[in-house]
């Protein structure tokens, strides 16, 4: 807290109200979330309290604060100077590891962090945010963040693409969510090409409410019948409909639910897709026994085909099977 005054000070900027009580005790979890009737943190707000997490200060340079396990920082406008502020304190944190001089021997030269959550939802990141988030991590950069929210940020498909270029390459991230990010039809392809990194780690991804349409569909079917590591893939409310095109897409993405070995929950709600394109649907929902979930929209739909399509897990619903199921694999 000392050191983000001082930051604050040096900058010529008013410390954000109520900071002290937004930090835990302990230091692993700050959640600032802003409202429309106060003081948003703003990109300078969000430079200073980076800059003070990173250790770096006005004339004096400590050590990075790596306690820090869950930072969520949502709709406080910290545009991309911000998510780039975010991204420095991320590379901050990186244990490097150099031999000593004598010997072969390696020792780290600076703490490593523990940042495992991240969440910067709603904050008006463009692409150049997305850009360095991605480039934080990058193969050699962090190995500790499990999750990664970037919902309501115009990020576009640009924004998407620069992104999956970083996480192309890593081997940590397990949860990847893009809702509402103003992805067209061209962001399927890089989208596409992340999912094929045979040591992706990710299991979930959520691309819904944007706008990949069929040819976005086509492209991240490229990735998926290569991947081995997503139980979850949602892809609601994507302007999927009935058209030619779209037809022939959902057969495509047909014979990937037909035969990926590890899809437990797939969401098509909300695209009109009608009856013909889920009688292509059917074979790889009937006959894949991983997938337990599937959601898709009864609009247009006959309803023998979306009774027999659509289905809910008990872990999904979050009832008490979803404790008995974590027994069994035990």
């Amino acid at each position: 807290m000392q050191n983000y005054v001082q930051v604050c000070e040096s900058i010529g900027i008013e410390p954000y109200n109520d900071l002290k009580q937004i930090v835990t005790s302990t230091g692993e979890q700050i959640i600032i979330t802003g409202s429309s009737n106060e003081v948003k943190l703003s990109s300078g707000g969000c430079r200073a309290l980076m800059n003070a997490l990173s250790g770096k200060l006005e004339g004096a340079t400590v050590e990075p604060f790596t306690s820090l396990k869950d930072l969520r920082i949502r709709s406080s406008n910290i545009n991309d100077c911000g998510a780039v502020a975010v991204a420095t304190f991320i590379r901050a944190t990186v244990e490097v590891e150099v031999k000593q001089e004598v010997g072969s021997t390696t020792q780290p030269v600076q703490p490593a962090g523990k940042l495992q959550f991240l969440d910067l939802s709603d904050n008006n990141i463009g692409h150049q945010g997305a850009l360095h988030l991605g480039r934080s991590l990058e193969v050699g950069m962090n190995k500790t963040l499990t999750s990664l929210i970037l919902d309501f940020n115009a990020v576009g498909s640009e924004g998407a693409s620069a992104l999956c270029k970083g996480i192309a390459t890593n081997s940590s991230l397990t949860v990847l969510s893009l809702k509402h990010c103003n992805i067209d039809s061209k962001g399927g392809d890089p989208i596409s090409a992340m999912l094929m990194f045979k040591r992706l780690a990710l299991t979930t991804l959520d691309l819904s409410g944007n706008c990949l349409g069929a040819t976005g569909l086509v492209d991240l079917c490229k990735g998926l019948e290569t991947n081995t590591s997503l139980t979850i893939f949602r892809l609601a409310d994507n302007n999927i409909r009935q058209t030619d095109e779209d037809i022939a897409a959902l057969e495509v993405f047909g014979q990937v639910l037909l035969k990926h070995s590890k899809l437990a929950e797939v969401d098509l709600d909300n695209n009109h897709i009608g009856s013909k394109g889920g009688q292509l649907l059917l074979p790889g929902v009937r006959e894949n026994k991983q997938i337990t979930t599937f959601k898709i929209s009864e609009l247009g739909m006959d309803a023998e085909t979306y009774k027999t399509l659509f289905r809910v897990s008990n872990a999904s619903k979050g009832t008490k099977g979803k404790k008995k199921s974590k027994k069994k694999k035990k």
